[in-house]
Parts: C-alpha cells; sequence; structure tokens
C-alpha cells in the first residue's frame, strides 16, 4: 500500500456463526487476524476473535470465515482487524437467522375423531432474532398407510366401462386424507426472545372425517420450520370438548 493511501475497510457479511469476507493477506511476518468489535456485553463485548483464511494463498485476496455467538442481534458492527503486523478497519454484517428446535422432536396424539386434545412440547429459539407464536395454526393430516391402500385398492378393482383406473386411484387416495386439524395455542403464545426456551400447549382439533383406529401424519408449520405431528384415532364420536 502506497504511503499516504488509506487501507481499505475489511467486510465480513452472514448468519453470525458463518460470517464471511475477503482482504489481501500479508505476505511476510505473523498472520494473526485477530477481529475486535464493539458487541453488546452480552455477547462477547470487546473481546478479540479470530477470522480463519478458507484459502492459503497468503500474499493475495483471500476469503475469510469469521464466527461470533449465535445470538448475536442483527445489525453492522465496526471494528478493526490484524492483518500480520497492521490493524484495519473492519465491518461486519450480521444478518437476521432464525432457527428453531423441539424436543420431542415430534408429537405423538391419541384422541376420537371430532374430538380436541391437549399436546405439548417445548421450542427452543437457537436463532438471534425473536420469534412469534400465533395463536391458530392448521395443517392436513394423511393416513400413513393411505398410499399402500390406494395403490392395493387400484389394482384389486374390476373397473366399471369407461373407468379409468388412475381415476379409481386418485379417488383411493382421497379417501386417505384425514382432513384440516385446527389447532389453538393455549399455553405458551406471543413473541419467544432469541436464545430463551417457551413451554407450548396446543388444543388439537380433530377433523371429523378421521377414521378411528387409523394413524394419521401431518406437520404443523411454524414460520419457515415444519413440526411433525402422528395422530392415532381411537373409539368414535365427540368424548372432549375443545378448551376455551
Amino acid at each position: 500500500m502506497a504511503k499516504g493511501e488509506a487501507a481499505a475497510t475489511v467486510r465480513f457479511r452472514g448468519s453470525p456463526e458463518r460470517l464471511t469476507g475477503s482482504a489481501s493477506l500479508p505476505s511476510g511476518g505473523p498472520l494473526g487476524l485477530e477481529v475486535r468489535l464493539d458487541l453488546p456485553e452480552e455477547h462477547g463485548g470487546s473481546a478479540p476473535v479470530y477470522a480463519q483464511p478458507l484459502a492459503a494463498d497468503i500474499g493475495s485476496m483471500a476469503w475469510l470465515r469469521l464466527s461470533l455467538p449465535t445470538s448475536t442481534p442483527p445489525g453492522t458492527y465496526a471494528g478493526t482487524i490484524r492483518l500480520g503486523e497492521r490493524p484495519h478497519k473492519v465491518a461486519v454484517e450480521v444478518e437476521p437467522r432464525l432457527q428453531l428446535r423441539f424436543s420431542p422432536v415430534g408429537l405423538i396424539l391419541r384422541g376420537t375423531p371430532g374430538s380436541a386434545i391437549t399436546g405439548s412440547f417445548t421450542l427452543f429459539n437457537t436463532g438471534n432474532v425473536a420469534f412469534g407464536v400465533r395463536r391458530m395454526y392448521a395443517f392436513g393430516a394423511f393416513d400413513v398407510d393411505g398410499l399402500d391402500n390406494a395403490f392395493g385398492q387400484t389394482f384389486r378393482a374390476r373397473l366399471q366401462p369407461g373407468e379409468r383406473r388412475v381415476d379409481r386411484f386418485a379417488e383411493a387416495l382421497a379417501e386417505g386424507h384425514g382432513g384440516l386439524v385446527r389447532v389453538k395455542i393455549v399455553k405458551g403464545g406471543g413473541e419467544v426472545p432469541p436464545n430463551s426456551i417457551r413451554e407450548l400447549e396446543g388444543s388439537f382439533r380433530l377433523p371429523d372425517r378421521m377414521r378411528p383406529g387409523r394413524t394419521y401424519a401431518g406437520t404443523m408449520p411454524l414460520d419457515y420450520a415444519r413440526y411433525g405431528v402422528r395422530i392415532e384415532t381411537t373409539g368414535s364420536g365427540r368424548e372432549l370438548e375443545e378448551p376455551e
């Protein structure tokens, strides 16, 4: 770099644990790559972190990787990076990262068609932004044996004149659709802060069209995440009423 020429700011961008940037690495001397940022105290404060080169092209432009605590809030953070013996300005743009985990990994429910049954699970917000749990959800449920049953019924069927086997298959497949399960969150709804845990309880209204003695499966949509629900139907009628 010529005398008096300002050093270019090294910029990183990405999710907190996977920030990437590029810089010209020195051709000689120590390669420390120490980074100091003005972070909130609960996310590391001014303690140094270290970038890692993704390619060892010393003396030329190289991609660098930087990792911060996963809960670091979105925003642009200023600081310095030491490339060899020289400090340079650094700007780190942390992008929003929504990541959810669940326990148990899937929910198993048992109840009669048309009833409302209670299910509980734990949500872990391991991202860096808050997640809003809505009051109502819905998802489709399908007989886990529906596809096999549809194939069996179709190939065993004696077709009527003018009837197509593909139409018989579609009709048999539709019989395996258990309908729309409606979910009311009765405990734990609202905003879940980053890096926190929330116990959720929901009332699951099973459709009347479900058949007793069958097993249905579906995925409850929670923003981009999908939570698997397995429903084993027993008996018949409405044995439980939905909580107010």
